[in-house]
């Protein structure tokens, strides 16, 4: 009768080990996904994806060509990897036939040449390399840029560096569009600042300028005492107030949103920016994540409140409460300072600048701002922004 035979420690199982070319190419996927979701800029995480792919193929050049304005066919180079020593130069631009470029990236595979393949392009490189390939980027069906790479005359496409080329191809087309869309949205919120700041130098500051030059003209003409008198104090209060403007702005640009939640933000500008009022802070309702933007607008109203109150209200006592209740987020700053008639206050030269600013925040992230005072009977603050 047979017996099974059965391994034992003197005769263990046969070990299954993957080479070292795949095991290169898996620690290269990994990287260049991680590289590719970094804080670095384009030209930096495309830099560590083709150093990656460059080393993980054994490569001798890498070029990573963005198409030039709308045109697909019309490249130019971005970004190069090469090993030390390499004498092999990409061209700065390179040009495909149209129809030629259609057919060949229609699959998004890699393509291997041995020759100047002058059906798609010329030889991209100088000297002319011997073997070269193209890796065409797509994303959602379109062409984001493609990577063009030159090898030694013995290098070949086995089925590992076919995969590793497609799969590191859809990683970095991936990268790209993403670092595509953080520039744009980048670029819409630099817009909507400098559109801000505009109307903020124009309303306030531009106003306090001419009001001094006005009365600059007033003083030259040599008026009597007591215009001269009245001229003199209206041009101090609008150099003054033009300051404040230009103080307000500075501080407004220099604010920075701590890490740790929108609580331990209020919290962290509280101490920061309240450091010379009588304060009391306090968070109510459980610790919640919030975008982004809206802890930018809690910030920056927190912060513009504070200051009106330390500019203007001289209060005793001055209370900041975060609510979180009912899906919705409340901020309210309350002070028992001065006061003033909210109605007479819209704009920089009333003494009161910001709350116009305030409220366009607030509707920016979807909530809305309420200010509520009287003279002598202090002022509240309360924004309220959905969560």
């Amino acid at each position: 009768m047979r017996t099974e035979q059965r391994p034992t420690r003197e005769d263990p199982l046969p070990e299954h080990r993957p080479e070292p070319e795949i095991l290169r190419a898996l620690g290269a996927l990994g990287r260049v996904a991680s590289a590719l979701v970094g804080s670095g800029s384009l030209g930096e995480l495309a830099e560590r994806a083709l150093d990656e792919m460059r080393v993980a193929l054994g490569l001798e050049v890498v070029v990573l060509y963005l198409p030039r304005f709308a045109e697909q066919a019309s490249l130019q180079r971005y970004v190069t990897s090469a090993e030390h020593g390499a004498t092999t130069r990409a061209h700065d631009e390179i040009e495909f036939d149209d129809e030629a470029w259609r057919l060949a990236t229609a699959s998004g595979a890699p393509l291997v040449f041995r020759e100047e393949a002058s059906w798609l392009v010329p030889n991209p490189f100088a000297p002319p390399a011997q073997a070269w390939l193209v890796v065409p980027l797509v994303s959602e069906k379109r062409l984001v840029g493609v990577v063009i790479a030159s090898a030694g005359p013995l290098w070949s496409l086995c089925p590992t560096a076919a995969t590793v080329l497609t799969l590191l191809g859809d990683l970095l087309a991936a990268g790209i569009s993403t670092a595509r869309l953080r520039q744009q949205l980048q670029g819409a919120e630099i817009e909507r600042e400098r559109a801000r700041l505009a109307a903020e130098i124009h309303d306030g500051l531009a106003q306090d300028l001419a009001l001094a030059m006005r009365e600059l003209t007033l003083l030259e003409s040599e008026p009597p005492p007591d215009v001269a008198r009245a001229s003199a104090e209206r041009l101090r209060e609008a150099i003054s107030s033009a300051r404040r403007v230009v103080r307000a702005r500075l501080e407004d640009l220099s604010i920075q949103i701590p890490l740790g939640g929108v609580q331990a933000a209020v919290e962290e500008v509280s101490a920061r920016r309240g450091g010379g009022l009588p304060l009391r802070v306090r968070c109510e309702g459980p610790a919640v994540d919030v975008s982004p933007e809206t802890t930018a607008v809690v910030v920056r109203v927190l912060t513009e409140a504070l200051a009106n109150s330390a500019r203007h209200a001289q209060p005793e006592h001055v209370d900041v409460v975060l609510r979180v209740q009912d899906e919705r987020l409340t901020l309210v700053i309350d002070d028992d300072g001065e006061g003033f008639q909210p109605a007479d206050a819209g704009g920089p030269g009333d003494g009161h600048f910001g709350l116009t600013l305030m409220r366009e925040r607030a509707r920016s992230a979807g909530g809305s701002l309420t200010v509520r005072s009287a003279p002598g009977g202090g002022t509240c603050v309360a924004l309220e922004v959905p969560l």
